[in-house]
This record gives structure tokens, C-alpha cells and sequence, in this order.
């Protein structure tokens, strides 16, 4: 008891420390299966003035990393810890800012548990909660719907217009709205789009809008965003050269069925434009209820591009459309069938890898690897009062989803637990991010650690080692002359080589104890 005493006076004393006027409301903007250079903002051709605004009046990061893949980056950002699942001797942010006075919610994509009444977000900190379990489902009829611990049917409530994104947008303005009625509590705010992840799914008005910017193939596609990326600033040539293209995609010119392809692209940026509306429509909620200035925005990407093609059941995400159409004698088309035209409710398709690849441009590989195709996210950090850089800079500085963490833990006061319900909590790696925000640096040699689907990689201080299954070589690139990972120094500098795999291995490994 009274350790559980001096436990409460410590916690209310940090978050004292801190006043209610200086801790920011923070708001994380998660996307699912994003390119690097997909936003206009980076390079891209799709418009997304929402995400270009902030990055305006904000922060760039063109060294930001996740972990190659959409559950365990989850598991990661919100536990600090590098992990592929949230376990019961872990914590979230939700779960260490709330005893600090924040207010939570999240909207959005779960993916780190099936049972919204075991292991969802209510049982995670989070206050309300409308989004999806699973990793991936239909826009139009979202597979394991759910607000806060009820599973819901969106087409027998909303109708057949329901379109998942736009609702994402919808319900997270209604929370930001909740939150206004305690202004003397800040909030933490998690929004995680599906979008742009398989299924391709987006309304036609807006798909048709983008069949003439994807005419000129994929090939194009990528030359014209390197191109944009080098006359913005973004890159330069000497540090990103454009790699060779990846092994699997084929040359335009030599496809077939260019129209059905050409129109995947389309519906693939349609889905883009939709989740920057939405965030267009939270952004405006943050003005109107008066939180924007003091309400710190980070956005990033799960992933790199997605070059996986569906069948089946689509990876058990589409049994409920499945199931449907069957009873109605309908047929949902999942994958690549070249004579139906994907972006309808009784399609399920992707874009692959040929699309995937240029929406990565300039980095190489896709989701799923940890070169920085798959690993790296383009990021946003917009904050009127408390970033400290020049608005529209685009930063140097390093940083990772895992730490969130120890960054909402130093802008929040709080404190981080050493139990949770009578079970020893798991120290967290995360490093805060916030002398980064206010103008200052963060030390290059703190290593950032990369397993996943049988591809490791070690960041520290100039270098990343990386490979792509225990039996291949490590690769060595030096970061800071070559981001785009096209000059292999691992014969010229063995020790180095040895020295990062040590760390792999200590925290990954066959030494890990």
C-alpha cells in the first residue's frame, strides 16, 4: 500500500510539473502502405494540399523509419518497444498518458488483437474507439467494425455510401470535439488510416480525376517524381542516386491490359487524396475548437509501397464481403482479373509491385523488407507553438516510430510504469524526439534495429547493415553519402560489419538472452 501511495504522489507530482497549459494535445497520423514520395509535399503527383500544408508550416523528415510492415510497426509506436504484438508486460502511450490527465482516442486501424472486449484499444487506454481489428477489409463495408467494444455492420447503419476513410475523418472530428469540453485537459489523439492499403477502393468521381496523370506507365512515373524530388530539395543526386530498378518489375512498353493498370494507379491515388481530405477535416476541428497551435501533429507511413497481389479470401480480410455476395449469388473479384475494372465494392484488388515500386521512388525494395524502400517513411511534424525550426524545413535529423514513446512521455510530464495490472512492465527503447523538435540535435550513434519477415538491418551513426535472410551477406551502406543503398562497403570495412551484427544479434539474435 504504500508503495502504491508514493506511486500516485510521484505521478501527480511529474504531471504537475508540468502545467496543463504547457503540455500539448499530441495527435498521431498513422497511413497504411505509402510510397515515399506519394505526397505532393515530397515529390509526388497526387494532390494532397492538407499534408502540404502542415509540412509548410512544419517539419520534414526524410530519415524517419518504421519497421517494414503494418502490425509491428503498430506494436511498436504505441509500446516503445521493438515488437510484432502489444503482451501483457507491455504499456502504451494511451495507457501512460491518461493517469497523467491526457485525454485518449483513437479511430482507425487496430491490427494488435481480434476481441475488441480482450485485447483492443479500450483495454489499451484509449477512452473511444471506431475503427477496424484486422489488418484490411473493404472500404466500402469494413471487415471487424467496431465502436469502442461493439462490433458494428457500416452498410446496415450507413447505408451503401459508406466509404471507410472518409468516416475515419468523420469520427475522428467528432472526438477532437469531445475533447474541447474539458479544455483544461490536454488529449492524446491516434488516427490510423487504411489508406492506401489493398483493397484498391475509392468513389469514381475521384478515381477519374486521376487516369490522365498515370498514362505514361510506371517508368515515367518514377522519373517524373525523382525529378520533382531533386527540383524541390528533398534529395540531391550525390547522396540519392536513383538505384536500378528492382528485378521484378517489368517494362511498360512489353505489358499488357495498360488501361486496367492505369486505372489501379488512379484508384491507388484516389484513395491518397481521400485520407488528405480527412485530415484536411481534422486539421479544420483543431482550428475551430481552438487546439491547433498547442497540438502537436507527427504523421508518418506502416510501411514502404506494397507489391503483394491478393487471391482467395484476400488474406482472411474479405470473408464479410465474401459471405454477403455469396448470399446475394454475387461475386467479389479478388486479385488480378484483367477483364473487371478494380475501385467497385465486388472488387479486391492491388496495385503490385510495378506501381509500388515507383511510389517508393527514389528507395529501394517494398514493405516487408528492411532496406529503406520498405523501412523508411516520409514524415510531418507540424506544431505552432513549440516546434522551434523554420516553417517548411526539411531536417537531417534521425528518427523512428519507436520513439513516440519517450517523446510523449517528456512533453506529457508523465511517468513511465514499472507495473501494470500487478505484472512487471518491460522497460521501453525508446528515445524522445522533442530536442529535435525545439531546434537541437539528437546523438547519431544511437542504433536503430530492424527484424522482420527474415530481413535485418542495424542503423548507427552513419551506417546501416543490412540483410535479407540469416544465410545472405550483410550489406553495408554508409547513410550519410548514400541513402538510396547502391554502394556495398561490407568487404571494404569487415570490423565495422562485425561491430554492427553484434548489436543485431544482442537484441535479435542467437546471443539474445
Amino acid at each position: 500500500m504504500k508503495n502504491t501511495i508514493l506511486a500516485v504522489v510521484f505521478t501527480v507530482f511529474t504531471t504537475l510539473a508540468v502545467s496543463a497549459a504547457d503540455r500539448p494535445n499530441i495527435l498521431i497520423i498513422l497511413t497504411d502502405d505509402m510510397g515515399f514520395s506519394d505526397l505532393g509535399c515530397f515529390g509526388g503527383e497526387i494532390d494532397t494540399p492538407n499534408l502540404d500544408s502542415l509540412a509548410k508550416g512544419g517539419l520534414r523528415f526524410t530519415e524517419f523509419h518504421n519497421t517494414a510492415r503494418c502490425w509491428p510497426t503498430r506494436a511498436t509506436l504505441l509500446g516503445g518497444r521493438y515488437s510484432d504484438r502489444l503482451g501483457p508486460s507491455q504499456v502504451t502511450i494511451a495507457e501512460v498518458l491518461k493517469p497523467a490527465g491526457y485525454q485518449t482516442a483513437m479511430v482507425g486501424k487496430w491490427h494488435l488483437g481480434m476481441n475488441p472486449r480482450k485485447d483492443g484499444p479500450i483495454q489499451r487506454g484509449f477512452d473511444d474507439f471506431y475503427g477496424t481489428m484486422t489488418g484490411a477489409g473493404s472500404f466500402w463495408d469494413p471487415y471487424t467494425l467496431t465502436r469502442n467494444t461493439d462490433p458494428i455492420d457500416a452498410v446496415e447503419e450507413e447505408g451503401e455510401d459508406y466509404y471507410y476513410t472518409d468516416v475515419i475523418g468523420r469520427e475522428a472530428v467528432r472526438q477532437i470535439e469531445a475533447f474541447a469540453k474539458q479544455k483544461d485537459k490536454p488529449f492524446f489523439h491516434y488516427v490510423a488510416f487504411t489508406a492506401a492499403h489493398w483493397p484498391l477502393h475509392a468513389p469514381e468521381k475521384t478515381i477519374q480525376k486521376y487516369i490522365p496523370r498515370y498514362q505514361g506507365g510506371w517508368e515515367e512515373l518514377r522519373a517524373a517524381r525523382y525529378k520533382r524530388m531533386l527540383e524541390m530539395g528533398i534529395i540531391d543526386k550525390e547522396r540519392w542516386p536513383l538505384p536500378a530498378t528492382e528485378w521484378n518489375v517489368k517494362k511498360w512498353k512489353d505489358i499488357d491490359h495498360k488501361e486496367w493498370r492505369i486505372r489501379n494507379m488512379a484508384i491507388y491515388a484516389a484513395m491518397v487524396d481521400h485520407m488528405d481530405q480527412a485530415v484536411g477535416k481534422i486539421v479544420a476541428a483543431l482550428k475551430r475548437t481552438g487546439a491547433l497551435d498547442n497540438t502537436l501533429v507527427i504523421y508518418f507511413h506502416d510501411n514502404g509501397a506494397c507489391p503483394e497481389h491478393l487471391g482467395g479470401n484476400g488474406y482472411n480480410t474479405a470473408n464479410n464481403v465474401l459471405a454477403k455476395a455469396k448470399k446475394a449469388g454475387k461475386k467479389v473479384y479478388v486479385g488480378d482479373h484483367f477483364n473487371v475494372m478494380m475501385g467497385g465494392p465486388m472488387t479486391y484488388g492491388s496495385v503490385g509491385q510495378n506501381w509500388a515500386h515507383s511510389q517508393n521512388t527514389p528507395l529501394r525494395r517494398y514493405k516487408m523488407n528492411v532496406h529503406e524502400g520498405g523501412a523508411c517513411t516520409p514524415a510531418i511534424v507540424h506544431w505552432p507553438k513549440g516546434l522551434k525550426h523554420k516553417p517548411g524545413s526539411i531536417t537531417l535529423q534521425r528518427g523512428h516510430v519507436i520513439d513516440m514513446m519517450a517523446t510523449c512521455l517528456e512533453l506529457a510530464g508523465a511517468k513511465y510504469p514499472a507495473e501494470r495490472n500487478g505484472r512487471k512492465v518491460d522497460p521501453h527503447e525508446s528515445l524522445s524526439l522533442v530536442p529535435v523538435l525545439t531546434g537541437g540535435q539528437q546523438p547519431r550513434d544511437h542504433a536503430y534495429i530492424f527484424n522482420h519477415a527474415g530481413t535485418h538491418a542495424v542503423i548507427k551513426g552513419d551506417y546501416k547493415l543490412v540483410r535479407e535472410g540469416r544465410k545472405r551477406p550483410w550489406y553495408l551502406y554508409n547513410l550519410a553519402k548514400n541513402r538510396t543503398e547502391t554502394i556495398n562497403l561490407a568487404e571494404k570495412e569487415p570490423s565495422l560489419v562485425a561491430a554492427l551484427e553484434e548489436i543485431w544479434e544482442n537484441r535479435w539474435g542467437r546471443k539474445k538472452k
